[in-house]
Parts: structure tokens; sequence; C-alpha cells
């Protein structure tokens, strides 16, 4: 450029030197205020985009006027308009494209203006050569990018449907770009608050230090393979999250982050699972080892030992054997329901029942433990005579034994049990509600989850597998009815049972 504007003819013209003059240094003050500004981050990159764009743009302009500056080229430096054509082409796309091939066609009547002592004919012929080659080259790119655009489109929708997030960090561990949407438990969650600290390791008990947060390890170059943390951001819904990172180049690292907190929870809820049953079939299993020992030593005594202790260690036996009996005909059970079984099938036979009374006797059932814990069952709100027809009385028991359970289970000491029956329409409308600890809103859409256990009633320490519930729904369901449950942490729950009278 500075030779075009040293040379004999652009001296020799004052407008069209001091013009280019000054289009070179608006071209280098633009570029400068450009770069400091934008490296300060003082201006945001919407706004400094709209800048860069200035710098083709001045580029078209100079050269637009420079070209015709030395007549025995005859504006062939026309050709080097095709590089800022480009880079609009490049931003803006088509648009970027016109506005370049506009610019260069402009110029070619000003070079008849500026040289009117050459031949017009040869100004026109070599300004539209060189103009038809900023065209082609500028439509190119132009395409390219509506391509990769429309390509990268794509990727984003595979991205978001899959619920990843993509994050590019430098080498101080900042995010320069991310991409993508977090989806399951996760959904309307933002990554960068999910991942900020604390974090905590796959257990989901123990928070991570700072050197073993995986942004960190990523940013110090570590490539990780689906490292599991937990979190709960500034909401506190506490989500699972696997965290995967590789190298882009030596300044920068892909970390790919999506939501796993179903899997990994479905995880930790039967390891949960396992230990409890572990648990339950330890305790009568060591009872009945200690009585056999007892009635060994008792025989051993002489004369075949005491038949009335002998009778009554045999009780303890007995008991704990038939505890075993119900817990693995359980485990048979929530096997043939997790298994996707219909339930009902193996249970006895169809016929009418009044839900009235199945309902008080599964209540009469519980008198120990409602005495035990001090609890009021009130049924003053259960109607009389409502009859079911087509309907398993054993599933149907099974299904009320759980609620009510569930509500003597986690109800505060002293408190009331509420029981309530009666018919909306065709259905039988079947209610148990408790004044107890209650259940998270979070965790309600999860209750049906086979081992899933509120964080109310893990962190109240009451014993249970996370099974009763799927498995009343299951029965609930396979007599053609649905479930419902609302609850209130401190206040209480209340499950909803609608069930046709006539199972079709």
């Amino acid at each position: 450029m500075g030779v075009l504007l040293v040379s004999d003819r652009t001296l020799g013209n004052p407008a069209l030197y001091w013009g280019g003059q000054v289009a070179v240094h608006l071209f280098t003050l633009v570029l400068l205020v450009t770069v400091v500004v934008g490296r300060a981050g003082r201006v945001a990159r919407p706004r400094s985009a709209d800048l860069l764009i200035l710098l083709p743009v001045a580029d078209l302009l100079v050269l637009a006027v420079s070209r015709w500056s030395l007549a025995n080229v005859m504006g062939f430096q026309g050709f080097l308009m095709a590089v800022p054509c480009v880079w609009l082409a490049a931003q803006l796309r088509y648009r970027g494209a016109m506005l370049g091939i506009g610019i260069s066609l402009l110029s070619v009547p000003l070079g008849l203006v500026i040289t009117p002592a050459l031949d017009p004919v040869a100004v026109l012929s070599r300004g539209l050569a060189s103009s038809l080659l900023v065209a082609a080259m500028g439509l190119v790119v132009a395409s390219a990018m509506v391509r990769l655009d429309e390509h990268t489109r794509r990727l984003e929708a595979v991205s978001a449907s899959l619920g990843v997030v993509s994050l590019v960090l430098d080498e101080d561990g900042r995010v320069l770009e991310s991409s993508g949407r977090l989806r399951g438990a996760s959904r309307g969650l933002d990554v960068h608050d999910l991942l900020a600290d604390p974090v905590f390791g796959e257990s989901g008990r123990s928070p991570l230090p700072p050197e073993r947060h995986p942004l960190a390890r990523a940013a110090r170059g570590s490539e990780l393979d689906g490292e599991a943390v937990w979190s709960s951001g500034a909401t506190g819904r506490r989500v699972a999250l696997s965290v995967s990172s590789t190298r882009l180049d030596p300044d920068r690292m892909l970390v790919v982050v999506h939501d796993v907190t179903a899997s990994l929870g479905a995880v930790l809820q039967e390891e949960q699972f396992l230990a409890n049953i572990s648990h339950e079939l330890k305790t009568p299993l060591t009872s009945i080892t200690g009585y056999v020992e007892l009635i060994e030593d008792e025989v051993a005594e002489g004369a075949g030992g005491d038949p009335e202790t002998i009778r009554r260690h045999l009780a303890v036996v007995s008991r704990n054997v038939e505890r075993l009996q119900r817990l693995i005909l359980g485990l048979l059970e929530t096997a043939r329901t997790v298994s996707g079984d219909r339930i009902g099938s193996g249970g006895g036979p169809r016929r009418v029942i009044a839900l009235d009374e199945l309902l008080r006797r599964q209540v009469e059932a519980l008198e120990p433990r409602l005495r035990a814990r001090r609890l009021r069952v009130d049924l003053a709100g259960v109607a009389a005579s409502v009859e079911l027809v087509n309907a398993d009385p054993e599933r149907l028991g099974q299904a009320v034994d759980n609620v009510l359970t569930n509500a003597v289970k986690y109800a505060h000491e002293g408190g009331t049990v509420t029981v309530s029956l009666g018919t909306e329409g065709p259905d039988a409308v079947l209610g148990v509600a408790d004044e107890g600890i209650g259940i998270g809103a979070e965790d309600l859409e999860r209750l049906f989850t086979p081992y899933f256990r509120a964080r109310t009633a893990t962190s109240a320490g009451v014993a249970g597998y996370g099974l009763g519930l799927m498995i009343t729904r299951r029965i609930v369901r396979a007599h053609g009815g649905e479930m419902a449950i609302s609850s209130e942490v401190g206040v209480g729950t209340r499950v909803e049972m609608r069930i046709p009278l006539v199972r079709t």
C-alpha cells in the first residue's frame, strides 16, 4: 500500500494522495483500537466483532481508490480486493461477499474518472475481470461457511438431544467456548454453576479438594475418561455429572460433560439395597445359629434337656425361619416386578371385594406398630360398601399394606394417619395422609424408581429398600388404576390410589 501512495501518479494527484493517507491511517487506527480494547476485555464480544468487520471494509475502500494510482498496471491491484472480500464472506457469509463485490464493482467506474487518458475499454475490461475474481472467491467462501454453519447446527442439535455440554479451556482453566445443554436431572441448570466448588466424589459423600476438581485437572492437561462427580450448584438440586477431557492443541483442552444422575444414582441405590438385604438376612440367620447352639447345649447336658426350654428356643428359631421365608418371597416378588412380569398373574382369584373391609383389616394388622409409635388412625373419611369387581384381594391387600406401612414409618411419633375412601365416577379413590417428615419436591418424581429412597428418609435413618411404592403402583396399574403422591418437607405426605370399580 505504501508503494502505491508514493508512486508518481499518486503524488501528482493531491486528492488521491491525501485520500489514501487518510484511509491508511484510519485503517491502522481501527486495527489498533480493536486489538487493544478487545484484549483488555473492555468491549463485549459482539461489539468487538462489529469493529473487526470495519477492517476489511476499510481495506476494500483503500484498494478501490489506490488500484488506479499506477497507470501502467491499469487497476490490476484490484485483484488484491479478493482478500478482504474473503474476510467479509467468512464473517458475514453472503452479505459480506455481496458487500465486497459491490465495492469492487463501484471501483471500476472510479477508474474512468481517475484515469481519463487511458483506454476506457481496457479500464472496464480489466476492472471487471478483477471484480469477477473477487466475486468468485467471495461467493465460494460464503457458500463454504454456510455449509459449515449448517453442519455446526446439526452437531449442536445432536449434542443437545444427547444432553452433552462441550467446554473449551485454555491453559489457565478459563472457559473459552461452550455449547450444548444438559438433560435429565440437570435440565435447565447452568453447567458452569454446577462445576463450581464444591463438587463431591463419585460416592457423593466427600467434597473434592481444589486440585482434584475435574476442570482443574483438565486445565493441567489430564485426560479424563468419564470422571463422575456430584454437585448441587446454587439451586440445591443434587445431580451427578460425568466429565471427560481430551487435548485439542498445546494450549486448549476439550471438556465434555453430561448428566448421569439416573444411572449413577441407581447404582448407588442398588448397592445400598444389597447392603440392607445382607443385614436383613444376617440378623435372623445369626439368631437361628445362636438358638440352635443353645438347643445343642441343652441336649448335651443329658436326659434330652429341659423340654420347655427347648420349645422356647425352637419357637424363636421358627419365627426367624418364617421371617427369612417372608423376606425371600418378597425378594422373588420384587425380581418379578422389576423384570416387568405382570402383577396379579400369580395371585389369588379375581372376585368382588369390599375395599372398605380390606382397608380396615390392614389397619387392624398394624395395631402393634401404631401403639408402639403412639399413632392414631382416623377412619372417619372411609365410606362403607365400596366394592371392586374382578379384583385380586391378595395383591390389593399388599398395595394397601405398603401405603399404610409407609405412613406409619414416616409419621412423627404421636401423630395422626388420616385414611379416606370414596367413589368418584367410575373409580374408587383411596387416600392415606400422614403428618410426617415429608418428601422434597426434587425427589417426588423418582419415588417409583427401583431402589430409590428420598433424602428425607435416609437422613431420618428410617429403614427401607426403595421398592414398596414401585410394587404398589404396578399393582394399582394392573387393576387399571393410577397413583399420585403429594408431599411437603416437615408437613407430611398424601398418597392417593384411584382404582376402577369394575376391572376389565
